[in-house]
């Protein structure tokens, strides 16, 4: 069974809140306060933003019951190890494992937090005020109108269904948060630049994971039927450009869109089906290389000998031979 640690000794350690003058605080293990749990905490808190980097062993199943935060925005970065938490008015679970990421919202954070035992433990929570963050959204385009909306309606959200990935780009912009490189009186400035940095990398994100969700949507029916179009019609098809003439999709659409749901391009599909004919006929039609190389689309015997030979590992001619041998 997990052991209960109440609300008020974790939030005087790793609470959400803003400061009119930026202030630094740090925790070491105290096991009064919070037993079980050997913690290395460091807070800043500033007027727009904060920041808390909480490290842990959890020497047994953990379960922070109603905690309660300020109105804010959480970027909430997993580094190490597992956690779990269930909120009040954002519907579901939301684990976050290593290297994995969400941003929440609400006006009125109330959650369950639960931790299993493990050593290694680290998360970093990167906090913005409401009004700084719809200030940042307005001044550049408004980007994500879901999480604008969300913001402006006092509407609580998890912006990702589960947790994101970390990408290289982000974990760049973390160490730079966490090993500022400027004297403390230009921090404030340096860590909301980079703070508003990271958010740009994950609506960037977010917005390229929302477009690959239509497409599938959207645009599988048409991707399935160009899928069984080529199966069939694999020697006559000549470009992208004459598949994308026939449907509604673009040359775009269809490449990414292959990509995505199949893991594989046009070009790579139709040429593995044609080397697998070409092995067929050569098996069993009695044509010469040169005739198979011409029904399959090449202008020479030379280029498909290559071809083939890359694709199965011996010549023609060689696979030829050895059916009948």
């Amino acid at each position: 069974m997990a052991y209960i640690i109440d609300n008020e000794s974790y939030r005087e350690i790793a609470g959400r809140k803003f400061l009119s003058q930026p202030a630094v605080s740090t925790y070491e293990h105290d096991a009064s306060r919070i037993p079980f749990v050997n913690h290395r905490v460091k807070n800043v808190y500033t007027r727009n933003f904060g920041i808390i980097r909480f490290q842990a062993d959890f020497l047994q199943d953990m379960q922070i019951r109603g905690m309660k935060s300020d109105p804010h925005v959480s970027l909430h970065f997993q580094v190490k190890g597992h956690s779990n938490a269930h909120f009040r008015d954002i519907p579901g679970a939301h684990p976050l494992r290593p290297a994995e990421y969400n941003i929440y919202y609400s006006e009125n954070f109330d959650s369950d937090i639960f931790y299993n035992r493990q050593t290694g433990f680290e998360y970093l929570a990167l906090i913005l005020k409401k009004e700084h963050l719809l200030q940042f959204l307005h001044q550049n385009g408004s980007p994500v109108r879901q999480l604008e909306n969300a913001l402006e309606n006092g509407r609580p959200l998890a912006l990702f269904k589960k947790g994101a990935p970390v990408n290289t780009e982000m974990h760049a912009v973390l160490h730079r948060i966490l090993h500022t490189p400027v004297a403390d009186d230009l921090s404030e400035m340096y860590l909301n630049g980079k703070i508003l940095e990271l958010l740009a990398l994950q609506l960037q994100q977010y917005r390229e994971d929302h477009q690959v969700t239509q497409m599938h949507s959207g645009n599988a029916r048409e991707l399935a039927e160009i899928y069984e179009y080529l199966d069939t019609h694999f020697l006559t098809v000549q470009s992208l450009e004459d598949i994308a003439g026939n449907s509604r999709l673009s040359e775009h659409q269809i490449r990414e869109g292959f990509k995505l749901k199949y893991n594989t391009s046009v070009y790579e599909l139709v040429h593995e089906k044609r080397m697998l004919h070409a092995r067929g006929l050569l098996l069993d039609s009695g044509l010469t290389v040169d005739e198979v190389a011409g029904l399959v689309g090449y202008s020479t015997g030379s280029n498909f000998i290559q071809a083939f030979k890359k694709k199965f590992g011996v010549t023609p001619k060689q696979m030829q031979l050895g059916r009948r041998g």
